[in-house]
């Protein structure tokens, strides 16, 4: 016979009611009264910080993520060349300086209006809205390097064993 488990999730148990958690959420706007409000969170092995700020009835979130190392030419010029083309391509088909390079790293940010007054569901569906676009060039990022928030062996490069100019000219 089985056992029957109960999880509860902030005092609701599962499986939610989805339209009662999106009236509460709704019904409790984010206060960006006493200035912007910063927050972090993790998504597909990347570390994105977050900056929302209000001036007027405009309410902006400023997105950044750390995609990883771009690799010197040296360690690899295949992984360097398929990243630099990754990052164009991206930037092309979402924005220019959607993605980007900045001391040796390539980065995927900017910003985008969240709806007023600020919830919490408006806030996830802004994230959502910016970062389901760049999902498949992350996925691309990641056959090249391992994301940032991967485990690693302490020392180890960041470029996928089967990119290192090492293991290709062993081939």
């Amino acid at each position: 016979m089985s056992k029957s488990n109960v999880f509860s999730l902030g005092g609701m148990s599962l499986p939610l009611d989805i339209d009662a958690v999106l009236e509460e959420a709704e019904a409790q706007p984010l206060s960006t009264g006493d200035g912007p409000v910063a927050f972090d969170f993790g998504f597909r092995f990347v570390r994105f910080v977050a900056r929302l700020e209000q001036t007027g009835a405009v309410a902006q979130l400023k997105l950044v993520g750390d995609m990883g190392p771009m690799p010197f030419s040296a360690e690899s010029p295949a992984a360097r060349s398929g990243l630099a083309a990754i990052v164009e391509s991206g930037n092309s088909v979402l924005g220019g300086g959607t993605f980007r390079i900045a001391q040796g790293r390539i980065l995927l940010g900017g910003e985008t209006n969240v709806a007023m007054p600020v919830s919490a569901v408006g806030l996830v569906s802004a994230v959502t809205r910016f970062l389901a676009p760049a999902i498949p060039y992350m996925e691309l990022i990641a056959m090249y390097i391992r994301p940032p928030l991967v485990p690693g062996r302490p020392g180890e490069s960041a470029v996928r064993p089967e990119w290192r100019k090492s293991k290709a000219r062993g081939r």
